[in-house]
């Protein structure tokens, strides 16, 4: 996975990109998601006491995971934002992993075509 780390008007040490690096991979690896690239940066305006992180990860299924977080600190703020990304990550495994499983009504004819069947083994065929 390809992560750039980038300032805006802000310098960013080998600590902060150590942290986000790891970060990411481990949420990657943590959610199997497969990002392709990540893109994070850090930014402080002219008037601004505060950071701002935006992070924008693109998943191989086409899907594009945002996220953008103000602190106090650059580190708390890029914490906050991952944690966003690590729920979009969660979600988006969710789902592919239904869609994998199948049509959930199919799985509900099929749960209730074989409770149909016991009912009628159990009771056996009337006979008159």
């Amino acid at each position: 996975m390809d992560i750039r780390v980038s300032g805006h008007q802000v310098e960013t040490g080998e600590a902060l990109r150590g942290h986000v690096d790891a970060r990411l991979r481990g949420a990657d690896r943590k959610y199997s998601a497969r990002l392709v690239s990540s893109q994070v940066t850090f930014g402080k305006g002219p008037h601004d006491h505060g950071f701002t992180v935006e992070i924008v990860a693109y998943a191989p299924q086409g899907a594009v995971l945002k996220a953008t977080e103000r602190g106090a600190e650059a580190r708390s703020a890029f914490d906050a934002a991952a944690e966003k990304v690590e729920k979009q990550m969660r979600r988006l495994m969710r789902k592919v992993k239904d869609r994998r499983a199948g049509d959930p009504a199919e799985l509900l004819e099929t749960v209730g075509d074989a409770e149909y069947r016991r009912g009628e083994d159990a009771s056996g065929p009337d006979e008159g």
